[in-house]
């Protein structure tokens, strides 16, 4: 994976020289930092097997470890070890051990963990259909303790993206076998797992609050305390960290608030161009017109992207294919859609709509989805559409699109490490009507290719299975993809240095301070 990684460092001064006076825990020499939740208000769900929102994701890595997880400042296809000390994988692929940690202590008195917490995280995903990723589990035939400390997982079939693409992505995440069982439903908001930080409390205000976990098993927290707090205007998020309110901050798709960020004294910068993030227009399986491919692909060369560029300058990079060739999986030899007004109009009067129709194009009320959501209504507009904008909160957008209740929508995807994350998210039909389906739009023509892609052990053969699927997703275009997204990190003193997560996750455990 290729990535366009700019580091712009401003100064970077101590406390005393800002004039600030960072948080102190009490009784404690160590900072307690406030960090942006990303980007919306939680939505309180804290249970890794019911996880459905972007926001509580972004707390997970803090609470919670994996038996593997992808390796932070790569591309996801490197893994390191976290909760298993060492792994083996049999030669058909189907067979992986896990040799687990000793002494590894679960949060708030619940023990050691073992191997009966890894059997039971994944045994509750695999015969409870309401968790969120039950239909992902169902790719596991068994799943054992031969002793304390040693897990033994067997697949149905052989899978190349298991690790890289399940365990070490959100149902890797491993419980409290004892806490689950104490809590019930209410462990999602009395969450319990080993990572650097304990879950505290959710505030009133939608505030996440998390303590630190001196007992971590790789070092003790720098930081003793971390308060998630939502702010959803970028430009609102961007003067907090300026102002010292906030010392770590998340923002995205907004040029201004970039700007005054690498202006500012005493903050650095970071942006990343993540090529597996993509900005994308789906269609409801019920909106009618949208059936037709012909529709898809007029509205595609409607689209003049470079207003995208001019919109949002370096926070966007403009596309027109699914996948690009900078990832694996992806490719540029397919079936491209260039901006042409006059293929559009020739297109809708060919499927029928020679005065267009009527459309409602719903969009999440953050930027820059605002942003190009304005942009594809202008470009539909002027081909003979008519089209009313639908704002719509992140949260209540999300429950809409997994019961499609629009017509189309502007949505961002990010499936980072392995091609099958993405391409089964968007295309693969037994997601439909899980709780995991919201990115999920009703086309059902590439699942014989995710299948054989996942099969495969082969990673050159993987490549050429992948080709074949995005060649196919470009011809019948069942999405219109839009841009690859870039996100911008900021923080400023008492934090000195951090890792971004594969997907722009926040790692706390790779947080360094003043010391």
């Amino acid at each position: 994976m290729v990535r366009t990684v700019a580091l712009i460092t401003i100064l970077l001064l101590g406390d005393a020289a800002l004039g600030l006076s960072p948080a102190r825990a009490q009784g404690d020499g160590r900072p307690a930092l406030r960090v942006r939740l990303q980007f919306a208000n939680p939505g309180g769900i804290y249970d890794p097997g019911r996880q459905r929102y972007t926001s509580d994701y972004f707390v997970y890595p803090s609470l919670f470890n994996q038996l593997v997880r992808w390796k932070p400042g790569t591309d996801g296809s490197i893994l390191e070890p976290e909760l298993a000390q060492q792994w083996t994988v049999s030669p058909d692929g189907r067979t992986f051990t896990f040799i687990l940690r000793k002494g590894v202590q679960f949060h708030k008195g619940f023990g050691e963990l073992t191997a009966d917490d890894v059997v039971f995280t994944f045994q509750r995903q695999m015969t409870h259909p309401a968790m969120s990723y039950y239909q992902q589990s169902q790719q596991i035939a068994r799943i054992a303790a031969p002793d304390r400390y040693t897990v033994r997982i067997q697949l149905k079939d052989p899978n190349a993206a298991f690790l890289p693409g399940y365990l070490a992505y959100i149902p890797g995440f491993i419980v409290s076998k004892r806490a689950a069982f104490q809590y019930g439903d209410a462990f999602a908001k009395n969450p319990v797992g080993t990572g650097p930080y304990a879950f505290d409390r959710l505030t009133p205000g939608h505030e996440v609050v998390v303590v630190a976990n001196d007992a971590y098993f790789k070092a003790r927290p720098p930081v003793k305390q971390i308060t998630f707090a939502p702010i959803p205007d970028e430009i609102v998020a961007a003067e907090a960290l300026i102002k010292g309110e906030f010392q770590v901050i998340w923002t995205r798709g907004n040029a201004e608030a970039v700007k005054l960020l690498t202006q500012a004294p005493g903050v650095t910068v970071t942006r990343e161009i993540v090529y597996t993030s993509l900005r994308h227009v789906a269609f409801s399986a019920q909106f009618q017109p949208a059936q037709d491919a012909r529709v898809r692909r007029a509205l595609s060369y409607a689209i003049n992207r470079q207003q995208i560029s001019a919109a949002l300058p370096g926070l966007e990079v403009p596309t027109d294919v699914v996948r690009t060739n900078k990832v694996f999986g992806g490719s540029l030899n397919v079936t491209r859609y260039p901006y042409s007004p006059e293929k559009a109009r020739a297109l809708l009067r060919e499927a029928g709509y020679p005065n267009g129709f009527h459309v409602t194009l719903m969009f999440q009320t953050r930027s820059p989805e605002d942003v190009l959501a304005s942009i594809v209504q202008a470009d539909w507009r002027a081909v003979g559409l008519n089209v009313t904008m639908d704002p719509t909160e992140p949260v209540r957008a999300f429950d809409r699109r997994q019961h499609l209740d629009f017509e189309a929508t502007v949505v961002s995807q990010g499936r980072p490490a392995d091609p099958d994350l993405s391409y089964s998210a968007i295309f693969y039909s037994k997601i439909r009507g899980t709780p995991d389906s919201g990115d999920y739009i009703g086309y059902t023509g590439v699942d014989d290719l995710i299948l054989a892609g996942r099969r495969e052990q082969n990673r050159q053969k993987r490549q050429q299975i992948y080709e074949a699927l995005l060649r196919k997703v470009q011809d019948d275009l069942p999405i219109i993809p839009l841009s690859f997204q870039a996100f911008v990190a900021a923080w400023r003193a008492p934090v000195v240095r951090m890792a971004n997560g594969v997907n722009n996750d926040f790692l706390s455990d790779t947080i360094q301070v003043q010391k």
